[in-house]
């Protein structure tokens, strides 16, 4: 996606971050922590939504606790990269819950998704039954996440400052 036509403040920036931090901050106190009033900080967000800098809200949820504590990163290889292999293979994917991003990449492998399952045994039959049973994938190569180091929901901003 091209970057938005709005262009950014440094206030617009800092309604960002905080959001980013916490998206259930209410309109007043997210007006206080970027120093406006209640209407114009509703006003802006509003025009962040519709310019397209914010996507959604969502929940964060702990993967370990509602579990699905098994984090399987798959590369794979399509047979051919034909317009209509690759959009039904994509098509696919997006369909499987348990499918949590899927990268088109460079380099050696066609796609890198990352899969949530409850234990190896949830893996291995979605392996089997949904992704080894699409008909254009050629070749899977599994690994799997042992610890979590670090995992980001906010993106840094600090590029943006530099153009407000």
């Amino acid at each position: 996606m091209d970057r938005p036509k709005y262009a950014l403040d440094a206030i617009d920036i800092r309604i960002l971050a905080e959001l980013q931090g916490n998206a259930r901050l209410s309109i007043a106190e997210l007006a206080n922590r970027v120093a406006l009033t209640a209407t114009p900080c509703a006003r802006r967000v509003r025009l962040l939504e519709q310019a397209g800098y914010i996507r959604g809200y969502v929940t964060v949820l702990d993967q370990r606790a509602i579990g699905l504590p098994v984090n399987a990163f798959v590369e794979v290889r399509l047979l051919r990269e034909r317009q209509k292999e690759v959009e039904a293979f994509e098509s696919s994917v997006r369909a499987y819950p348990e499918v949590m991003a899927c990268w088109a990449m460079s380099g050696g492998y066609d796609y890198l998704l990352r899969v949530v399952t409850a234990d190896l045994q949830a893996y291995n039959r979605f392996m089997r039954d949904k992704l080894l049973s699409l008909p254009s994938v050629s070749q899977v190569q599994t690994g799997f996440g042992l610890e979590q180091i670090l995992g980001r929901t906010e993106l840094p901003l600090d590029q943006l400052a530099r153009l407000a």
